[in-house]
């Protein structure tokens, strides 16, 4: 990832990932759960090298939670692929939500996907959102390079029209993450199995972006629903039986 003077982030990560096979789908190309995965490990890895990392901030009394994320792809990585990762915090939005950026590139720098996503800062014990301290305001100058991609509004749920197809989960033990929340990997896997079976498997995804609400626990019963929209575009959500939205999304994919 090549920076002009101007963008320049003060701090930068970059990580070195390869696809492994059981990243992968048909045809052997990355899933798009897996591409979500990776950038959810640079972030962590960043973060903590930055004295903000999740280990650090629980013996605080404090975690991240992701709250939304936005990717936008040009081509999906293949098996064994080496990948480059960028990343780099790009502000706060007001002082609830902290900024990152992503770019994925395979090693000889053909492009893949950019990504922006929005984090929460929540005590842990009070089960509620906090203020960013003052050392995560700091990371990142005004100009820093943003490609603002969570800042569009999801579409909401259609209220006259039915679902192309729904599924029903029950949360396992292996889904569960460091804060005792469902991972949010496993949201966008839900997501995707309500797809109609050959895009699910041959579908080339342009863009995906997810959002948020509230986390759902082990043992809970969670309903996955998709509804087409214009071409090649669905919506997604997540929901408890009693009709709690946990999370939603928007995908598309080329015609």
């Amino acid at each position: 990832m090549d920076f002009t003077e101007e963008n320049r982030p003060w701090k930068v990560r970059e990580e070195v990932f390869r696809i492994a096979a059981n990243d992968c789908l048909t045809g052997l190309r990355a899933s798009l759960p897996s591409l979500t995965n990776l950038c959810q490990e640079a972030a962590g890895l960043h973060a903590d090298a930055l004295g903000i990392g999740i280990q650090t901030l629980q013996q605080a009394g404090f975690t991240w939670m992701l709250g939304r994320l936005s990717l936008r792809l040009s081509a999906l990585p293949m098996w064994k692929d080496a990948l480059r990762l960028t990343t780099w915090p790009s502000g706060t939005r007001g002082r609830l939500l902290a900024e990152r950026q992503f770019v994925l590139e395979r090693a000889e720098g053909s492009p893949l996907l950019t990504a922006s996503s929005e984090w929460l800062y929540v005590d842990f014990k009070a089960g509620k959102l906090a203020r960013l301290p003052d050392s995560v305001l700091a990371l990142a100058h005004p100009n820093t390079l943003n490609f603002g991609l969570c800042a569009e509004r999801l579409p909401p749920v259609p209220k006259e029209l039915p679902p192309l197809a729904e599924a029903t989960f029950m949360v396992r033990r292996s889904e569960i993450d460091a804060n005792l929340h469902v991972n949010n990997v496993h949201y966008t896997e839900w997501m995707l199995e309500t797809l109609p079976e050959d895009l699910f498997f041959h579908g080339q995804p342009s863009a995906f972006d997810i959002e948020y609400k509230q986390a759902a626990k082990l043992g809970e019963t969670i309903l996955s629903r998709t509804w087409p929209l214009e071409s090649s575009a669905f919506l997604h959500t997540i929901t408890r039986p009693d009709g709690t939205l946990l999370a939603r999304a928007l995908s598309r994919w080329q015609s």
